[in-house]
């Protein structure tokens, strides 16, 4: 049995030169995330940090939340899009993390979120087809969810290219309703007592719900399918 109430989230951020115009929100969502997490004295939370560019780098994995630095001076936007790069090397390390522990350490869930705001140009290592695949393996096997938040996109062609149902878009002057998305979901799973099972329905159907106004929003200021960019057939 794995730790009850007690849930990982693993960042998979965009550093590429076109999220320049965003780091200040990068930076500022990050903080208020954590500061809010931080405060919540329900339950336990640990935190990865992956960012991704012309290549990929490991922030740090799996620190408990009270333990969390700050990402300011560490995010600065260059380069090119190694997306799938970025979602395969955290899938890989997440997985070797959860190996070293005993099993009653680990977290009960593993939430990982994907924020990007371009198109993947740049992986060497991970094809879209093989994400896909680990991707459905860690979802029907382990219970792992995981949100794409795509930020200033006209199309969910890397969404769909991985497989990750649960997506969000906005532009990047409502950057920080991503953070709020992730923030609001993590705390109602940390404070919500009951059945894990009850408890995974419950995180995964807030980040579908906010995630879906958000796109909705975004679709309709910015004359774009929302259905599309969802995932959905019906509009």
């Amino acid at each position: 049995m794995c730790k009850s109430n007690f849930i990982h989230v693993c960042f998979i951020i965009d550093e590429s030169g076109s999220m320049f115009d965003a780091i200040d929100d990068v930076i500022g969502g990050f903080r208020t995330t954590i500061d809010e997490q931080k405060a919540i004295k329900d339950g336990s939370c640990a935190v990865s940090f992956f960012k991704f560019s012309t290549g990929v780098e490991k922030v740090y994995i799996g620190k408990d939340i009270n333990d969390v630095e700050y990402i300011d001076g560490v995010y600065a936007p260059h380069g090119l899009t190694a997306l799938y790069d970025g979602v395969g090397t955290a899938i890989d390390e997440v997985g070797k993390w959860l190996n070293d522990m005993k099993e009653e350490e680990r977290p009960e869930k593993n939430l990982i979120v994907i924020m990007t705001d371009g198109q993947e140009n740049n992986s060497k290592e991970y094809t879209a087809s093989r994400i896909k695949e680990m991707i459905k393996h860690q979802e029907e096997k382990y219970s792992w969810s995981f949100i794409y938040m795509g930020s200033d996109l006209k199309d969910a062609n890397d969404a769909n290219n991985i497989g990750i149902k649960t997506r969000g878009f906005a532009s990047k002057s409502n950057f920080l309703q991503n953070w709020d998305i992730i923030n609001c979901s993590v705390s109602s799973y940390r404070t919500t007592t009951g059945d894990a099972s009850v408890k995974f329905a419950a995180l995964d159907e807030s980040l579908s719900l906010q995630a879906s106004e958000a796109t909705k929003k975004y679709a309709a200021d910015n004359g774009l399918d929302a259905a599309s960019l969802l995932g959905k057939d019906d509009k």
